[in-house]
């Protein structure tokens, strides 16, 4: 049986793909069935909407305080949620104050803080702007944070990763192409290639015009006098993709061949052909 082509599938998989022919391929074969699932998988993965990412736990951290030697003042995980009280703002009264800033000796004053108690301005606590600027900022540095944060992606990310089709194998060498062209009594053209996989398998691929037929359409290798040929399979839709086999010398059986046949039980080629091309390389 052959077997649906990966663009074929990849339409399928999104949804885009109106021959019903196609479909009713995928249920008659496990093969482009299972395929085809793959691929649903990787859409259904590509349209999730705000995916969740994982925290790191301390290990994470834990492994990357330990990799690049860090002191024992950034060992704590800068992505662990804070102890209770420590969340609200600056550490302090309700006014701002913040440790270590010293009364002005002429006003009285702390540092940072406004002359009045905040009562004028509703209770809210005004800082002065200059003075937080000034003051060194405190926590893990920059270098630390971002490479916790990177952490965080990565492992948050595996899952999402996973989902993806990664490393997918190269494109396959062409090794011979042919133009299909229409016969007496037909209109369509095509197409054909021989595909050499990364794996050293070869493939066979075969597009053309839709075209009405009596029975089913079936691909053929001619040798060049058309009276030895090896019948390839069903063509289902307007492509098709054929495995050849390790000893068939397409040499040998240049001559690309889809045919109209009846629906008789006769193996042979029924001797009305839609279109017909000779593979180049």
């Amino acid at each position: 049986m052959a077997h649906l082509s990966e663009e074929t599938l990849t339409l399928l998989a999104l949804g885009e793909a109106e021959d019903a022919r196609d479909r009713d391929h995928v249920a008659a074969c496990p093969a482009c069935a299972a395929e085809l699932a793959s691929l649903e998988r990787v859409v259904r993965a590509g349209r999730a909407e705000s995916p969740v990412l994982a925290s790191p736990g301390p290990q994470v951290w834990a492994a990357i305080h330990a990799e690049l030697g860090l002191s024992a003042e950034v060992a704590a995980d800068p992505l662990a949620d804070p102890p209770d009280g420590a969340r609200g703002g600056v550490p302090g009264d309700a006014r701002g104050d913040v440790p270590g800033d010293a009364p002005d000796e002429a006003t009285g004053h702390r540092t940072g803080a406004p002359a009045d108690d905040g009562a004028a301005s509703g209770g809210a606590t005004v800082v002065d702007l200059d003075a937080r600027r000034s003051r060194p900022r405190r926590g893990v540095p920059y270098p630390l944070a971002a490479a916790a944060a990177a952490a965080a992606l990565f492992v948050g990310g595996i899952s999402v990763w996973g989902a993806q089709r990664l490393g997918l194998e190269p494109d396959p060498t062409v090794l011979a192409t042919a133009e299909l062209e229409p016969l007496a009594g037909y209109t369509a053209r095509g197409s054909a290639e021989v595909d050499e996989r990364p794996d050293g398998t070869r493939q066979l691929v075969v597009r053309t015009d839709p075209a009405d037929v009596d029975g089913f359409k079936e691909v053929w290798l001619l040798a060049p006098d058309a009276q030895r040929m090896v019948s390839l399979g069903v063509m289902a839709g307007d492509e098709a993709v054929f495995v050849l086999p390790e000893n068939l010398d397409v040499g040998e059986f240049p001559v690309v061949d889809v045919s109209n046949e009846p629906i008789d039980g006769d193996p042979t080629h029924s001797g009305d052909s839609i279109v017909r091309g000779v593979l180049e390389v």
